[in-house]
């Protein structure tokens, strides 16, 4: 039983830095996309084409692009979560399983 146990408790520390290696990531997109998209408007503020709305279009499409990406990254972030909580429902199980094993040997 200790060994199960030591093995699904791993399982779950690896399956948890999966999801939190997943939520730095995002975040470190969306901060950086931020960054570049201020840098961006900035410059064309100082190049005075802010306002062409030529300039506003393209900026408003790579906006949503990015927007689309991190709304992805989010559903597959939840889909981590979801495959988690279902390691922990088959962990249970098997421990179950194995105390009903180690009672049938008694």
């Amino acid at each position: 039983m200790r060994e199960l146990e030591e093995g699904q408790q791993e399982e779950k520390a690896a399956a948890r830095r999966r999801i939190d290696l997943a939520e730095e990531g995002v975040w470190a997109y969306r901060t950086r996309i931020h960054q570049v998209q201020e840098a961006f408007y900035a410059l064309s503020a100082h190049q005075g084409v802010a306002d062409d709305p030529g300039f506003r279009r393209e900026l408003q499409r790579v906006s949503e692009t990015s927007d689309e990406n991190i709304r992805r990254a989010g559903r597959m972030i939840a889909e981590l979560e979801e495959e988690y909580e279902e390691l922990g429902r088959q962990h249970e199980r098997d421990r179950e399983t194995c105390i009903q094993e180690e009672r049938q040997r008694r």
